[in-house]
């Protein structure tokens, strides 16, 4: 109990010096956006800027104002998490981001591979687990569930043959830019490919 207490005691200094760390929570479910909120306000070292319902919201909100962490459900009823996703990643400074789904399978381990999102956690999971992974990750580490081979093979296949190459070295870790000097692509060809490989995952995941 008294390494709990000194670790919350911790946290809230780090708060105190001015390095909360700027939230923004985005689910299309009122209730779920609400808890979150909630969870995420209750810690020392986190601030809610907002809680919207839309990618679209979202997008507007981070395109104001600099944010460290966005928690991003995946079924927004528009566009999705993982569209969201890819859109934060662009801005300057880009937020860290955590993928909160009912769904964590490995298909949408690989979709937020390429999607670059951050970490991929289970709304099963209990609130701390949750805080766990957006400290994690605000300190640049990833939280994303391993995609066995023989899965990622099977979806490798799926794609064309220039973006299987690309997809190939996304699920080993190597990011876009480093990505298009190994294949000696061009970096805006590689995002307009990764678009298009983000709709074919999302479109197996689909699938009966």
């Amino acid at each position: 109990m008294a390494v709990v207490q000194t670790q919350v005691e911790e946290l809230a200094a780090v708060a105190a010096h001015g390095d909360t760390l700027r939230v923004l929570v985005v689910d299309d479910h009122p209730a779920i956006r609400s808890g979150v909120r909630q969870l995420l306000d209750q810690q020392p070292d986190m601030a809610v800027v907002e809680a919207v319902a839309s990618a679209e919201e979202a997008l507007a909100i981070a395109e104001r104002q600099p944010l460290d962490l966005a928690v991003v459900d995946y079924q927004l009823g528009g566009r999705s998490g993982l569209w969201l996703s890819r859109k934060l990643k662009r801005l300057m400074p880009a937020p860290r981001v955590v993928v909160y789904s009912a769904y964590c399978d490995g298909p949408l381990a690989a979709a937020c591979v390429v999607a670059e999102a951050d970490a991929l956690v289970s709304k099963s999971t209990v609130g701390s687990k949750l805080c766990d992974a957006l400290r994690v990750v605000a300190r640049g580490g990833t939280r994303l569930p391993f995609v066995p081979p023989a899965l990622g093979n099977a979806m490798r296949r799926r794609l064309d043959t220039e973006d299987q190459a690309i997809f190939g070295l996304l699920l080993a870790g190597i990011d876009r830019v480093e990505a298009a000097e190994t294949l000696r692509i061009d970096p805006a060809d590689v995002d307009l490919r990764m678009w298009g490989m983000l709709r074919t995952l999302e479109g197996l995941r689909a699938e009966p």
